[in-house]
């Protein structure tokens, strides 16, 4: 698919006052979630604005954080499917909210749907977008690196190339079984998802004592000190459920701790016993 590349503020600040004058355009992002390197990562933002496809390069050191805040902050409408994450990556990464999403998503839920974008694309339009690409290879591809591939923009542009199209059917269809104000309504109240710490997402956290949840929790953040001093994936470090297991059982000795970790990486485990055991020492002062 032929693109325009959007690396600069200059670029990026004409072309936003150009889409301004538009009546909409089809937005989405691409990003980094703890996969190849520490932390959340906004690396892409695609844009059709029915006239061509553009992707504006976040990583870019000549694109800066006003101007990237002052496009995702524009008037005009920007068709999205299911744009929480989205939002609260915007938010995390750069204090600002995303002005004036149309998510389709609402409108499918609304009419009973609650698959994805590619299932939704063929339900309405009849299409199978990623036909003929490598779905699981692209779906693990690494969006940080530069230069991208011709399969990595055509799959990140697919995701853009039918939202205007899905977004006339669907409204359409809301206003014929009387649900235009109730997804309005819903459009309107909008927001990024109020982030959760992660240690609230390993296990049962609702069950857990207050003695688990607090060894959870500092079991937790030693294993990502150690993932950030690496700038790895904090799985690398250490399996997401022997830090489950160390929550839930407590340990009553550092020796109990240091044999939980004990087939751990020999690249990080001097430094993740030595944050363990810390951990060990604020729950055992």
């Amino acid at each position: 698919m032929d693109f325009t590349w959007i690396d600069n503020d200059d670029q990026l600040d004409e072309m936003s006052a150009l889409w301004n004058r538009k009546e909409r355009i089809a937005m989405d992002f691409e990003g980094e979630f703890n996969l190849h390197i520490y932390g959340e990562h906004l690396c892409l933002i695609q844009v059709n604005d029915g006239d061509g496809y553009y992707i504006i390069d976040p990583r870019s050191p000549r694109l800066h954080t006003p101007a990237l805040v002052s496009f995702l902050s524009s008037p005009v409408k920007k068709v999205w499917f299911d744009c929480q994450s989205d939002m609260a990556l915007v938010y995390k990464k750069y204090g600002c909210k995303i002005a004036s999403i149309c998510d389709i998503r609402v409108y499918a839920l609304a009419l009973g749907w609650e698959g994805n974008l590619l299932g939704l694309e063929g339900k309405y339009l009849g299409l199978d977008s990623l036909d003929g690409l490598d779905k699981k290879k692209l779906q693990q591809t690494n969006w940080l690196r530069r230069p991208l591939s011709q399969e990595q923009t055509d799959y990140a542009l697919l995701d853009v190339a039918h939202l205007m199209e899905l977004e006339d059917i669907l409204r359409r269809e809301v206003e014929e079984k009387g649900l235009a104000r109730q997804c309005d309504a819903t459009m309107r109240h909008l927001k990024a998802a109020e982030p959760k710490p992660g240690w609230t997402k390993l296990g049962d956290w609702r069950r857990m004592t207050k003695e688990q949840k607090e060894a959870m929790k500092q079991y937790y953040i030693a294993r990502e000190t150690v993932a950030k001093r690496f700038n790895v994936p904090a799985f690398r470090v250490l399996d997401k459920h022997v830090v489950l297991r160390l929550g839930l059982s407590c340990p009553r000795t550092q020796v109990e701790v240091l044999d939980a970790i004990k087939e751990a990486s020999p690249r990080f485990k001097s430094h993740l016993e030595e944050s363990m055991l810390k951990a060990f020492r604020i729950l055992h002062p």
